[in-house]
């Protein structure tokens, strides 16, 4: 399947009296994924730093908690290992099939913190684990974890990226996650650029699940790697520009990032047109590895567009998205610059480059995009005036490394918009909720200390009883739980099992496990939807009359809240519309986010 490469001018014309300079944007956009077919295996090693300073702030813990959800994103016919380092590497899980996920688990949760870092020779036991069982289809990936600065063994960026770019010429990328303000961000952004990976900075452990979940979903997506690109002009044409400042290859084409099906993506470039007819402007040459067939794949596209007089010209209007992407990726220029201006001391330098940065965007079409990147500028700004240099730092180079390199923040406008129209999707007509006032409420606390006859359990399959909303029930019911729960086994998404609630002020906890977010491509509604529907019918067979529930799936797997609020009130509202037995069920949430979305609702 092929990329679909479409071509937006500042101008849908050139003039025949007078040169142009003339801003493109080039769209390409993956097909959409399908349902119904099987994605390629996946050859994963989680390499994850436990040095001393892990400790910090919970890090190591919401690394296990992301680590975890990663292995149970996983099915049987995928390979994962788990590789730490500190002053010396462990490897506590062997590259091996995840056909033992609570053994996989168990090994993450073991896992404690003390000493050095040392990074490289960390990743370069996990690209050993991974390059062991090298498949010409298989989705090859490091994921590599720290907080710190390499300081044990090779710590020369340029060394280790050669290395870095070595393996992905193998066919196997790397990607970085920074936690916190202490690591090296050059070092960390330059090897997922020469590992052909992604790159994170994570400002608050917490963030740690879902940003696994986004690495996962979008590794799980991958319909093509190793994207190259290269452009064909006349002689007369000359490419000024190209705005997304991609790695240049030894042979003069730029690096892309991977084809992610159903996920477009826009670069933007400048040309000098001579006022004269040409057939065609610009001739693209798109090439990448496609995963399905493991074969090299190429598209040649060509620009053409219509040659008027300077008058005519007129009549054609300057393009806002193309002002808009220009700016955007110009701005993201400026933030990157200003890193580097910062590093080097010189921050009323960094803080003029912000400022020109924000005249650009000010100067650009309104937009919410541009209010979005308006925004932030302000904001890297005031992390200069209250000399949160480290902070600075971070965020410029991992939002321009975003910005120019996956998609365009366009791009998160119609994210928002097609969020909205889901939860508007699911929460048409009639509002069901409004038909029984009184018997569903929404509080902010803790669940294990609401006094129901049942309370709901958000746990994953193999009810380990381990994160999140999960270990504090477990916590609070004491070890009778685990043993209960082993006793059960395993639980599949959208199934609902049920134990004794033991210390807790309930008679039994209902467990149900919620599905993983993968942009509402693999029937996460319904999935959803079951686990709340299959909850209830265990509260009326058992006879119960109240039962509380918390926010399942909008944590580590990663559902959109609004989303996620809208599916549990309908859906609990239908059942207690048909269960006169139930008398009240609530739901309790544990931060803001998720309680706004349902005070919004309702």
């Amino acid at each position: 399947m092929q990329p679909a490469i479409e071509f937006i001018p500042l101008r849908a014309a050139l003039c025949t009296e007078i040169p142009t300079t003339l801003d493109v944007l080039i769209r390409l956009t993956p097909p959409a994924p399908q349902v119904t077919s099987e994605r390629p295996p996946i050859n994963l090693s989680l390499v994850l730093d436990r040095s001393g300073s892990m400790a910090d702030r919970n890090k190591i813990t919401f690394t296990k908690q992301a680590a975890a959800y990663a292995v149970n994103q996983l099915q049987s016919s995928d390979r994962v290992s788990v590789v730490t380092f500190q002053s010396h590497i462990n490897t506590p899980v062997r590259s091996q099939l995840v056909q033992n996920k609570r053994y996989i688990l168990q090994q993450i949760e073991q896992i404690n913190v003390g000493g050095g870092t040392a990074l490289h020779a960390g990743w370069i036991e996990g690209g050993v684990q991974v390059s062991q069982h090298l498949k010409p289809n298989s989705l090859n990936r490091v994921i590599l974890l720290s907080d710190g600065i390499a300081n044990v063994g090779e710590t020369n960026p340029d060394v280790i990226s050669t290395d870095v770019h070595g393996l992905a010429q193998r066919g196997v990328s790397t990607t970085t996650m920074g936690v916190g303000d202490d690591y090296n961000e050059s070092l960390l952004e330059a090897i997922a650029a020469s590992g052909d990976g992604n790159y994170y900075y994570i400002e608050s452990p917490e963030q740690l699940p879902d940003i696994f979940a986004m690495e996962l979903q979008g590794l799980m997506a991958t319909l093509g790697k190793n994207v190259t690109l290269s452009f064909t002009l006349p002689s007369q044409v000359q490419l000024l520009d190209i705005f997304n400042d991609f790695a240049t290859l030894p042979n003069g084409q730029y690096q892309l990032p991977n084809l992610i099906a159903g996920n477009p993506f826009t670069l933007a470039l400048r040309l000098k047109v001579p006022a004269q007819t040409l057939p065609s402007i610009l001739t693209l040459h798109l090439s990448w590895d496609d995963i399905e067939t493991s074969t090299r794949q190429q598209i040649d596209q060509s620009l053409s567009l219509p040659w008027v007089n300077r008058q005519s010209l007129n009549e054609f209007p300057f393009n806002p998205e193309v002002q808009q992407e220009v700016a955007a990726l110009l701005a993201a220029r400026a933030k990157n610059e200003a890193a580097e201006q910062a590093r080097l001391g010189q921050y009323d330098l960094a803080e003029q480059t912000i400022a020109k940065g924000m005249e650009l965007i000010q100067a650009a079409p309104a937009s919410t995009a541009m209010n979005q990147e308006s925004e932030s500028l302000q904001s890297l700004s005031t992390n200069l005036k209250r000399r949160e240099y480290e902070q600075f730092q971070k965020r410029s180079h991992f939002e321009s490394h975003s910005r120019s390199r996956a998609w365009g923040q366009s791009h998160y406008e119609e994210y928002q918009q097609e969020r909205q129209k889901r939860v508007g999707t699911s929460g048409q007509g009639a509002k069901p909720w409004q038909q029984i006032q009184g018997r569903i409420k929404v509080v902010k606390g803790d669940i294990t200390q609401i006094a129901v006859d049942a309370i709901v359990n958000a746990t994953n399959p193999l009810m380990t009883g381990t994160f999140g909303v999960d270990s504090a029930i477990h916590r609070a019911a004491g070890a009778e739980l685990r043993q209960a729960c082993n006793a059960l086994v395993t639980c599949d998404v959208g199934e609902a099992k049920i134990t004794p609630a033991f210390n807790l002020p309930a008679q039994v906890i209902i467990h149900t496990v919620g599905p993983g977010w993968q942009n509402g491509r693999a029937q996460e509604e319904e999935l959803l939807t079951n686990c709340y529907r299959n909850s209830l019918n265990l509260v009326v067979q058992k006879g119960l009359k109240t039962v509380s529930f918390p926010s399942i799936a909008t944590g580590a797997l990663g559902c959109p809240p609004d989303w996620a609020a809208s599916i549990a009130l309908r859906t609990i509202s239908q059942v207690l519309q048909q269960q006169s037995s139930i008398e009240q069920v609530i739901i309790v949430c544990w931060d803001d986010r998720n309680y706004q979305c349902y005070q919004a609702i309702l």
